[in-house]
């Protein structure tokens, strides 16, 4: 197939590129990082910065093709999270992961790239994504009701956030938050302590505060901000889950922790016919 974007309308330091058959994309090089992203899902793939270690954490064993899901950088699961809540049919995490989005704009400046993408309808909901490059990352998706009753959304951005090893990385900011264990289907409290991961964990926790992640092993934080949440799912499959994925190398478990900006659980959002509702994440890198 064709690219879907013609070269003559990119801005310099922005390639059209083909990261598979079927599976258009765009690489951005500025002098501050280069990134990388998927127009199949709208999904941001790669961003490093000039120097640095990678923001996010890319499966090498990914699957690029149409009607999968790509693992890792940042999926877009929307306009549900997780199962569908009636029908089983439905695919994981919604729609927006295996389709694809169109460009609606792309503009360059000083600080790095915005580009706006349209992507899919589901019933009388539409979709959009603004992302901003620059020396952080920007990333907003909009949910928009065209039809005439009260629409339930939930959603995440489920940000892979790359790490030099999980076993030597902690998680701020969430002390004392209420929290939802889909392990083991329990609720309780994070302690008022630093967050450390000794094994699988799948926690949505209920509360939308900035957190940051310290990566030792690389000797970095990631500052990580939401906006219009009020959730915060965080996620590792640690080792006995990772073998459980086929697209994801057994040891692929210690190279990241997924903290996603979300509108999961009871923070699932009622919008109004003719309203639209923003979920935003936030996320710069900085040392130790």
């Amino acid at each position: 197939m064709s690219h879907p974007v013609h070269p003559d309308l990119l801005p310099a330091g922005v390639r059209a590129i083909e990261l598979a058959p079927g599976v258009p994309g765009l690489a951005f090089t500025h002098p501050a990082f280069t990134a990388t992203l998927s127009l199949y899902g709208g999904q941001l793939l790669g961003y490093t910065p000039h120097g640095g270690q990678a923001l996010f954490y890319l499966s090498p064993t990914a699957l690029l093709q149409p009607d999968k899901a790509i693992r890792g950088g940042v999926p877009l699961c929307w306009p549900w999270f997780g199962k569908h809540g009636s029908d089983a049919s439905q695919p994981q995490h919604g729609v927006a992961r295996t389709a694809l989005w169109a460009v609606n704009a792309i503009a360059r400046s000083e600080l790095g790239f915005h580009v706006k993408l349209n992507g899919p309808r589901h019933g009388e909901l539409s979709s959009s994504l603004s992302l901003v490059l620059g020396e952080a990352v920007d990333i907003a998706l909009t949910t928009r009701n065209h039809g005439k009753t009260v629409a339930t959304v939930s959603a995440a951005l489920h940000s892979y956030i790359a790490v030099g090893d999980i076993r030597q990385a902690s998680l701020t900011g969430l002390e004392n938050a209420s929290s939802h264990d889909k392990l083991t289907d329990t609720h309780g409290t994070l302690p008022a302590s630093p967050w450390r991961f000794h094994g699988p964990t799948d926690a949505v926790v209920a509360s939308g505060a900035a957190c940051t992640l310290h990566d030792a092993a690389w000797q970095r934080t990631v500052a990580i901000s939401s906006s219009g949440s009020a959730s915060t799912v965080v996620w590792t499959p640690w080792a006995s889950g990772a073998v459980a994925l086929a697209d994801m190398p057994d040891d692929g478990w210690q190279h990241f922790l997924c903290v996603e900006a979300a509108n999961a659980g009871a923070d699932s959002r009622q919008i109004a016919p003719g309203d639209s509702h923003t979920l935003g994440q936030h996320l710069h890198v900085t040392g130790v």
